[in-house]
């Protein structure tokens, strides 16, 4: 859950101040629902060479600034895999978008992960817009992990749980390198995603919400 861009360096004193926003869209919430039940959890492994590597998926490459790190997001179930995959493209499709000059809220990858009319496609237009419009970007490390997935008996749509580690981020200034907003110590943010398939079925983000008090260094409360 990035900070919203500053469109001006001159405001970087007061970014403490800043409106907390999902980096990918939705409301922000210190309440926790229950846990999925029946979800697939993550196992404690690390696995940074990520999911969404299956023949069928594009190669995403990110600048050297940015690095995201996947834990447990393995599934034995196909479908869920799946999901998983989805989920993960999504992550690094946002942050392809943002790091772009001048940031694209309209890469093939957005439109690939995302479903249009959405309310995940539309707020994260707006989201990589501000980025854009504030002469932004983003440098630094996300780890992802604690994940939960729970595919409808519908097999068409699907619910994604995971925490994001975010304190090793910072958001810059994308010509002078100056730091609009540094990394928050207690930057732990759980993200909260329903997923459908489209008529190709594909599996994309249509809605995602956000919660900054229900993940620690350990995973998803309960």
């Amino acid at each position: 859950m990035v900070r919203r861009p500053y469109r001006s360096a001159t405001l970087a004193a007061v970014a403490a101040a800043a409106l907390l926003v999902s980096a990918c869209g939705g409301d922000d919430s210190g309440s926790s629902d229950d846990k999925i039940e029946g979800a697939s959890k993550s196992s404690p492994a690390a696995s940074p060479s990520a999911p969404g590597t299956d023949a069928d998926a594009p190669e995403i490459e990110l600048p050297q600034s940015v690095e995201l790190v996947f834990e447990g997001w393995e599934s034995d179930d196909p479908e869920e895999q799946a999901v998983l995959d989805s989920g993960a493209q999504r992550q690094r499709a946002t942050y392809e978008a943002i790091t772009r000059n001048p940031p694209n809220p309209n890469t093939e990858f957005i439109a690939l992960y995302n479903m249009k009319g959405t309310g995940a496609w539309t707020s994260l237009q707006e989201w990589i817009g501000e980025f854009r419009d504030a002469g932004a970007t983003v440098e630094g490390t996300f780890r992802f992990f604690a994940p939960e997935v729970k595919v409808a008996d519908n097999g068409t749509t699907a619910r994604l749980r995971f925490c994001s580690d975010e304190r090793e981020v910072d958001q810059k200034n994308r010509e002078t390198g100056k730091v609009l907003t540094q990394a928050d110590p207690y930057e732990y943010v759980e993200y909260r995603t329903t997923l459908q398939k489209n008529d190709e079925g594909a599996w994309q983000t249509a809605d995602v919400t956000n919660h900054r008090d229900a993940c620690d260094a350990g995973g998803l409360s309960p």
